[in-house]
């Protein structure tokens, strides 16, 4: 743990997450991805540092027109930031109708729908339908034990102290990290803040919007970001930038427009999905299987009948947002070049994220070859648990993106042992070093020659994964390391 000043007094410093976009997601979603697991990897690392006394989740609450901070330790209480749930119960203080059963927070803002897939739920459970819920990700034994739950109105947890006044604990010295998805974060009570001599320290994850806006669904978001980013001149003490080449495009941009805030370059974890450990009502993972010679029975465990069937045959798996950017429609046609060569056994393409914007020729292709002929399959919005299963079980990973901040997915094949096809672009070679084969993306014969060397270059596969089990990956310890080395 980092040492600290005093006893505990008000000498010490205290770090203040803004989690405000996270708030709204957590709303809607059970589950964590991309910036918002980046965040909460963050925040419980840096607690873990500093002693979780220290640390406080703030946001803005729209609805009461406050900006509010909930300690750590109140959310660690609840399960821990790692628990989209206990998040959810943390910053909302039961004031939403919280998915209690599983499967529908989607609907806890729409009390009709609620009430509807609710009610579908119940039919099925009296007639026995275990596929209907296993294909929702959950068990008919979880569904039932959910209805027995009381309720919990008089927690101490919703009590008047759960949400605190920022202004009141928050004094001159402390900090304010944003490391969220920062451009939609309203920056009024950051800057006053600011002024009150508490730091701000803004962590970028792309500069995409504005170097590559044909990227980007709509124009709107682009010029958001742009204005938002110039905003945040005006007050940010000190920038993080996630990668090396998300820290040259940021010291572009204030260079453009008279900037000269220090930038620290925290690059990212190459670590695997963080997957919290099963509910009791849950399929948990037997323990007394010997993983050596049955592992695939006991990774299986709770994983969806057509996630497992992928075991059929090898498959390379490429994970993310299915969206532009992700140049999904390159990857494809480099595998329709492959499935026509002779001499190779060519594996499936599985795809797993959650549908984006402007992917439509993607689509197109899929829906008018079927998708690739069977060579291609689509896994959408899988769980952490799925997600793990199908990267410890792929031949390798791929990721074709035009640009990327970081490239989670690329440090979580590594973190599994296994190696991948990557783009030689923007911040990704920089997760990747010398443990991946390299393609241009912008290339079709250059990612089907990168892919065909991985498939049937003999032993090239084998010699890359023993070199990445030799090789020290970046934790989100060392992440959080960084940070708290930029902020003196």
């Amino acid at each position: 743990m980092r040492p600290l000043d005093g006893d505990g007094g008000s000498d010490v410093k205290q770090f203040f997450f803004d989690v405000t976009n996270l708030r709204l997601y957590v709303a809607k979603r059970n589950r964590l991805s991309g910036i918002q697991r980046v965040t909460v990897m963050l925040i419980e690392h840096i607690a873990r540092q500093v002693g979780g006394n220290n640390v406080f989740l703030s946001f803005h609450d729209k609805k009461a027109k406050a900006y509010h901070a909930v300690s750590y330790e109140t959310v660690e209480a609840l399960g821990g930031v790692l628990s989209a749930d206990a998040l959810t119960e943390a910053l909302y203080r039961g004031q939403l109708a919280v998915n209690v059963r599983p499967t529908l927070r989607r609907y806890s803002q729409s009390p009709v729908k609620l009430a509807v897939h609710t009610a579908i739920r119940e039919v099925n459970a009296m007639m026995g339908n275990r596929k209907h819920f296993e294909k929702r990700r959950t068990t008919l034994e979880a569904w039932k034990a959910s209805a027995k739950k009381p309720k919990q109105h008089g927690s101490k947890t919703r009590s008047k102290e759960h949400f605190q006044d920022f202004s009141e604990v928050a004094k001159e010295g402390d900090c304010i990290i944003l490391a969220d998805a920062a451009w939609s974060v309203p920056l009024k009570r950051m800057e006053e803040a600011q002024a009150r001599g508490i730091s701000c320290y803004f962590l970028i994850h792309d500069l995409i919007q504005i170097k590559a806006p044909e990227l980007i669904g709509g124009t709107e978001q682009s010029l958001l970001f742009h204005a938002w980013l110039r905003k945040t001149m005006g007050f940010v003490d000190h920038y993080l930038a996630n990668s090396e080449a998300t820290a040259r495009d940021l010291r572009e941009f204030l260079d453009a427009y008279g900037g000269n805030q220090e930038i620290s370059v925290v690059s990212l974890a190459q670590a695997g999905v963080p997957v919290l450990p099963k509910a009791e009502t849950e399929v948990a993972t037997p323990t007394d299987i010997n993983r050596d010679v049955y592992h695939k029975l006991a990774d299986s465990a709770g994983i969806k009948d057509d996630i497992r069937a992928l075991l059929k045959r090898p498959y390379v798996l490429c994970v993310g947002t299915m969206e532009a950017r992700k140049n999904m429609w390159g990857l494809v046609q480099a595998w329709d070049r492959l499935r026509l060569c002779d001499g190779i056994e060519l594996p499936k393409l599985v795809f797993a994220g959650n549908p984006g914007w402007l992917n439509q020729d993607f689509e197109r292709f899929m829906a008018e070859t079927g998708n690739l002929y069977g060579w291609v399959e689509l896994v959408i919005s899988p769980s952490d648990e799925e997600l793990e299963f199908l990267y410890q079980n792929c031949l390798f990973s791929a990721m074709p993106s035009f640009f990327e901040g970081w490239g989670l997915p690329v440090g979580e094949s590594l973190s599994y042992g296994k190696t991948a096809v990557v783009s030689q672009t923007s911040s990704l070679p920089e997760v990747g070093g010398d443990l991946v084969l390299y393609f241009d993306p912008h290339s079709i014969s250059s990612i089907t020659s990168a892919i065909h060397r991985m498939i049937n270059e003999d032993g090239l596969r084998q010699r890359l994964e023993s070199q990445i089990s030799q090789t020290p990956l970046r934790g989100w310890e060392d992440v959080a390391n960084d940070i708290l080395k930029a902020i003196p």
